[in-house]
Formats: structure tokens, C-alpha cells, sequence
């Protein structure tokens, strides 16, 4: 049991103030409501059994929980459930139950567990008075900025349910591209780790059997056989400095990868790229229309549509040209006239936008507009894919078969000492 302190205002208007004992923030709030109280603050008293609860006890949690609480961590919460969780509410929500009390009904199923806490505090949040998007905002829920945007709008227009449930797919949907793009390049990654294994396993064990051609004044060694020898017997005499130039490199190079600019400026030289840059273009592009057209079609005003969607871009130089045409929309031009002048998309998506701008179906031209490029982007990075494991098969084949040519070079070169 938890200690809470709360204060509130009962039937008759009056103030109230005082603790209980409870499992947890829904358990006390569902407590306090029973009694006739509108509860506007609920803390966990200071010094209070907080951790008699085992499924809350850091020595009870996992050893990843306990590393975040040490260093003031937020408990991760896993994407798969808080979409499962967003769609279960929307489904609450279209069948009449109220909002906390719909948040309420999923917290119990998740009692102990990050995403339990995390709509704990929505439910705290709620029943304080504050909107559901700002409850959102102020939980642990780490999701996308046009999530809370959607869930602004559907409870400005009443369609909350209808809201989370675009929210939902736009998720699931940038979920679904990330899963394709790992998969895929998932087996020229594998080759191109085997093959560097095995290029130093040669090194170690092969290279230096071979070495001691080296200090015969007449072999005649072609100067790759002797750079060959050389590094292999560099290797074998130095294995703990190159053990931990390596080990350098790799926490080097992890440690760029986690930062996100290292990220957006790989992300802006490969765009530039001849045939990853063409797949990189349509992913650019169907990401920001999958999202401004399920903002417009949840009566987000067009302004803030575009300035969400503008988030959703990875490269600075889309960046920079949706700011362009923000800039140009709020100044009174039509989108389609602000996306051609900054050639932002093609002719086709162009006559799009000007049909979905004058028939007042924008939405739906945009949805279209974003199926399109997401489309082509499937076919660039199947394109893309048929080069890479070629040319990765082709990259191992010649430092491997170099490496082989270059001993054989070395032993052929001794019948000039027999």
C-alpha cells in the first residue's frame, strides 16, 4: 500500500484535505470520487510505505529499472503498447465510456508496470481538472508531437475517439517503415561484419605461417605481398594495442551514431546519393504527407498542420524548404503556389494539392500524395537493395581474394631461390 496526501472539495463545495492508504494514484482517486470528493492535487506522501508494494520495490524491479531510478531515468515504455493502449481507449471512447474513466479501466491492467504509471498520471491529470492532452504531455508517454496535436483537435471537435485512432495508424505506420528499412538492411550488414571477421582471421593465423619470406634477401615479393605480410605481422606482435584501437573505433563511432546530429548529417550526405538519395526524397515525402493529411482530416487549422508536419522531417534541407512554404502559406499564398515555388514536390504532387485546395478535399489529396511517395520509396529501396548485397558480396570477395592472391604471390616468388 501507498501513503497519499490530497486535497479537493466535497458535494457541498467545501474544502477537503487528509491521506489514505491505496495501491496506487487510479485505486486513490477511484477512492476519493466514492466518497463525493473532487480531488485537484494527489501526491505520495513523503515517508510513507511507497515501497511496501512489491511491483513498485526497486529491489524487486529488474536491473534496468533500478539503472534508470539511480540516475533519474524515465522507465522506457515499449511502442507496441502504447499503441495497443491508444487503440484500446479510442475503442472505450467509440463505445460511449467516459475518458478518465476508459483510462482508468486500461491503467488496471498494467498495474506495476511503466505503461500502468504512465496512464496513472493521465488519470491523476483528468480528474485535477487539466485536458487530456495535457495530461498526456505531462506523463511519462514519450510519442510523436502530432500525437498530442490530434488528441488537442478531436477534443476540440468531440472526436477523441476518432482522433486516437489516426494517431494509432500514423504510428504504426512510421513503426512499419522503420521495421522494413532495419530488415532490409539487415543481411548486407551480416556479410559485411562476416567478411571483415574473416579477413582478420587470416591475418592472424594465415598471413604470419608466410612471414619469414619476408627476411629472404632473394624472394622477389611484389610490394601488395609485402604491405600483406607486414600488417599481419604487425598484428600478431602489437594484438592488444590494435585490441583496443578497435575498441576505440567502436565506442567512437557508437557514440556519434547516438547523437542526433551525427544521424541528420549522414542522413543529408546519403540524400545526395544516386540511388539512395531517390529513396531517401520519397521517405522524406510520404512521412510528411501521412502526417499533415491525418492532421487536416482531424480539423487541425492548416497553419499548425504544416508546422507539425515540418517536425516530422529528418533532412535540414526539407526542413528549411517547409519552412519556406509556412512562411509563404501564412503570408496568403495557396499551398500548391507556395510548395511550386520552392520545389518542394514534383509536378504530379503539385496538380494534387491545387485539386484538393479548390474541390475542399485537401485531405484526401494529400493522403494520396503520401501513398504515392510511399510507394515509389518501396520500389527505390528494393532498387537500392538489388546494388547493395552485390556489391557487398563483391567488396569481401576482392579484400578476401586480395589478401589470398597476395600470400600465393609471395610463395610463387621463392622459386627465384631454389
Amino acid at each position: 500500500m501507498i501513503s497519499f496526501q490530497y486535497k479537493g472539495v466535497d458535494n457541498q463545495g467545501k474544502r477537503v484535505s487528509g491521506s489514505l492508504q491505496s495501491d496506487g494514484q487510479a485505486a486513490a482517486l477511484s477512492s476519493l470520487s466514492a466518497r463525493g470528493y473532487q480531488v485537484f492535487e494527489l501526491t505520495q506522501a513523503r515517508g510513507g510505505k511507497g515501497n511496501s508494494d512489491p511491483a513498485k520495490s526497486p529491489s524487486a524491479g529488474s536491473f534496468g529499472a533500478s539503472w534508470r531510478q539511480l540516475f533519474g531515468g524515465k522507465e522506457k515504455i515499449a511502442q507496441a503498447e502504447t499503441l495497443l493502449s491508444i487503440d484500446e481507449l479510442a475503442t472505450l471512447l467509440d463505445a460511449g465510456v467516459p475518458l478518465a474513466d476508459a483510462v482508468e479501466n486500461i491503467a488496471r491492467g498494467y498495474v506495476g508496470h511503466p505503461l500502468g504509471n504512465a496512464l496513472d498520471s493521465v488519470y491523476a491529470g483528468l480528474r485535477s481538472g487539466a485536458s487530456f492532452a495535457r495530461a498526456l504531455d505531462q506523463s511519462s508517454f514519450d510519442m510523436p508531437a502530432y500525437v498530442y496535436e490530434l488528441v488537442r483537435a478531436g477534443e476540440e471537435t468531440g472526436k477523441l475517439g476518432q482522433s486516437l485512432r489516426s494517431a494509432a495508424e500514423q504510428m504504426e505506420a512510421d513503426a512499419k517503415f522503420r521495421r522494413e528499412a532495419r530488415n532490409a538492411l539487415t543481411y548486407p550488414f551480416l556479410l559485411i561484419i562476416s567478411g571483415l571477421v574473416a579477413t582478420l582471421v587470416v591475418f592472424v593465423f594465415v598471413v604470419p605461417k608466410f612471414a619469414n619470406i619476408l627476411s629472404n634477401p632473394k624472394a622477389d615479393l611484389p610490394l601488395i605481398s609485402q604491405w600483406v605480410l607486414q600488417s599481419g605481422l604487425w598484428l600478431v606482435s602489437n594484438k592488444l594495442f590494435a585490441t583496443g584501437i578497435a575498441l576505440a573505433f567502436v565506442f567512437s563511432a557508437v557514440t556519434l551514431w547516438l547523437q542526433p546530429g551525427t544521424r541528420t548529417r549522414l542522413w543529408e550526405a546519403a540524400s545526395r546519393a544516386p540511388v539512395l538519395g531517390n529513396w531517401i526524397l520519397h521517405v522524406e515525402l510520404a512521412r510528411w504527407g501521412g502526417m499533415l493529411a491525418v492532421l487536416l482530416g482531424n480539423h487541425v487549422p492548416l497553419l499548425e498542420a504544416l508546422g507539425h508536419s515540418r517536425n516530422s522531417l529528418t533532412g535540414q534541407q526539407w526542413r528549411h524548404k517547409a519552412d519556406l512554404v509556412l512562411v509563404d502559406v501564412r503570408a496568403g499564398k495557396s499551398l500548391a503556389d507556395a510548395m511550386q515555388s520552392h520545389h518542394f514536390v514534383d509536378a504530379v504532387g503539385i496538380n494534387l494539392i491545387r485539386v484538393g485546395e479548390r474541390s475542399g478535399a485537401l485531405p484526401k489529396t494529400v493522403a494520396a500524395l503520401a501513398t504515392m511517395h510511399r510507394n515509389s520509396s518501396e520500389q527505390s529501396l528494393k532498387q537500392f537493395l538489388v546494388l547493395l548485397e552485390p556489391l557487398t558480396i563483391l567488396m569481401v570477395s576482392v579484400l578476401l581474394g586480395g589478401i589470398m592472391i597476395s600470400v600465393m604471390l609471395a610463395i610463387t616468388s621463392l622459386t627465384n631461390v631454389i
